[in-house]
């Protein structure tokens, strides 16, 4: 090779070029996760770089993120929607979450913290606008102001209503967390909601998210008016079958006429023989207790086994559900590609947005999440007292770490605050995907053929069929940006315009 072809061949290697950064202002809806290191997108459903353009439901919340370089204040104001806009926190992950928690960006700065104020000023800035469930269908103007820049903004309302948002995800959580939010130690009592637990529960309920802890029988009387339309109250029994069936009996008679139906899940994960045997045991004991599908739900955090039997009322598990052949009542848990998005603060787009679609093709429902307010890493102390290891998500945001696996803000939706809990940007990724699935259920009842057409084109395969429902690190079947998430959603307008 010539000298002066080697020399190219060495500046060319060497200059390696930096990716364009993108626009200095962009719209991004909640489900883009936008590393502060990341280029911005180049194009977007949204904005063509002159008008912001929106469609939503009555009754639906839009989230919007807007990506601006320029610093300075950001408003948006539009006719027929309450708008609330919120500053946006970022937390710097050092190292990537590792493949259980189903796939990672990297290491980097990730927006995730929500504070509520008139007009934030942070990159980004997040926006909800929230379309009254009385809104003239047709258009609607508006503005976003972005320090000094005027926008205009308009709003189609189709004539489409959705419903109040039903909690159709339970996410675990610890009320000692709430306590130890503020004088770690100890461990106190459970059995009453505290006023800052009680305010914990209702920023869940925004969200679409059931947030308690499974419940002792005492508890019941302090804690039943968190369970308002919900059927499946989560319980906590013995591994003792002699004490559990005591419980089990209880159980049955307290919920005797309410419509309500207590589930257990007393053995995590069973993965030997030697522990299916005791969940066979156990089961036993409350079926002879008076358990059973309509009663007292035996559930479990596997797949179904054959040395299981027909001892499992409720499997839960993201390798138990198939689109076909299931024979069992199945729920899935938490995410990890390729089964479904995952929670975890550097997580891929869309993340847990997929749920709600998965949910609707897999007929899901309820999505359990474990666990939603993770502040002490309780599960990896090493014998020492609790609380554990206090989480400060602006030192570092790995919530669990057992010196193999380790998650950012993995079990963390929302973040300690005050007067209660802190959402997340995660935790409104979550809401876009139930509405989604409200959706689906308007447009299947107008064009059922579309509908499932439309969905099995976005997630082809999930849960128990992606991969052979065996571990692994495979990509995941539905894109992994938010346009086609976005474009789906307006044809899924479209799909339900026949729907009261």
């Amino acid at each position: 090779m010539k000298r002066s072809a080697l020399l190219a061949l060495t500046l060319l290697v060497g200059c390696k070029r930096e990716p364009k950064p993108g626009p200095d202002l962009q719209i991004v809806g909640e489900s883009t996760r936008v590393r502060a290191e990341d280029p911005v997108p180049d194009t977007s459903p949204w904005f063509d770089g002159t008008t912001v353009s929106l469609i939503g439901a009555r009754g639906e919340i839009l989230g919007l993120q807007v990506l601006h370089r320029g610093g300075g204040l950001t408003s948006v104001t539009v006719d027929g929607a309450t708008v609330r806009g919120y500053d946006v926190e970022a937390f710097t992950a050092r190292r990537g979450s590792t493949a259980m928690y189903g796939g990672t960006r990297g290491a980097g700065t990730y927006p995730d913290a929500l504070t509520p104020v008139a007009s934030p000023s942070t990159n980004p800035a997040y926006f909800e606008i929230a379309i009254a469930r009385d809104a003239e269908p047709g258009n609607h103007t508006g503005e976003l102001v972005v320090g000094g820049r005027r926008i205009p903004v308009t709003l189609e309302v189709v004539p489409v209503t959705l419903p109040p948002l039903p909690r159709t995800v339970w996410a675990y959580g610890d009320p000692r967390e709430l306590v130890w939010a503020a004088t770690p130690g100890g461990d106190p009592p459970r059995a009453v909601l505290s006023p800052s637990e009680f305010a914990c529960v209702e920023t869940f309920r925004s969200y679409g998210v059931l947030l308690s802890p499974d419940l002792k029988l005492d508890w019941w009387p302090e804690r039943n008016g968190v369970f308002d339309g919900i059927t499946d109250i989560p319980v906590n029994i013995s591994r003792d079958p002699k004490i559990a069936a005591e419980e089990v009996r209880a159980w049955v008679a307290a919920m005797q006429g309410t419509g309500k139906i207590p589930f257990s899940i007393p053995i995590d994960e069973p993965r030997d023989a030697a522990h299916r045997a005791k969940v066979r045991e156990l089961s036993a004991a409350v079926r002879a207790a008076g358990g059973g599908p309509t009663t007292f739900r035996y559930a479990v955090t596997a797949a179904p086994h054959p040395e299981l039997g027909e001892a499992i009322d409720l499997y839960i598990s993201m390798s138990a559900a198939h689109l076909t052949g299931d024979r069992h009542a199945r729920w899935t848990y938490n995410g990890a590609h390729p089964y479904a998005g995952s929670m975890v603060l550097d997580a891929i787009t869309p993340g847990t947005r997929t749920w709600g679609w998965i949910g609707w093709r897999y007929a899901i429902s309820t999505w359990y999440v474990w666990d939603a307010l993770y502040w002490h890493d309780r599960h990896n102390r090493h014998h020492d007292p609790l609380p554990g290891r206090t989480l400060d998500p602006r030192v570092d945001p790995i919530s669990f770490d057992d010196g193999e696996d380790h998650g950012n803000l993995d079990g963390v939706l929302a973040l300690p605050a005050p007067a209660g809990c802190q959402p997340t940007l995660r935790l409104a990724q979550l809401r876009r995907g139930l509405q989604d699935r409200q959706l689906l259920e308007l447009a299947a009842k107008c064009e059922p053929a579309g509908t499932a057409k439309l969905a099995a084109e976005l997630v082809p395969t999930a849960l128990a069929d992606a991969n052979g429902g065996k571990p692994s690190a495979a990509k995941p079947s539905w894109p992994t940006t938010e346009a086609p998430w976005e474009l789906a959603r307006r044809k899924l307008l479209a799909l339900a315009a026949c729907a009261p």
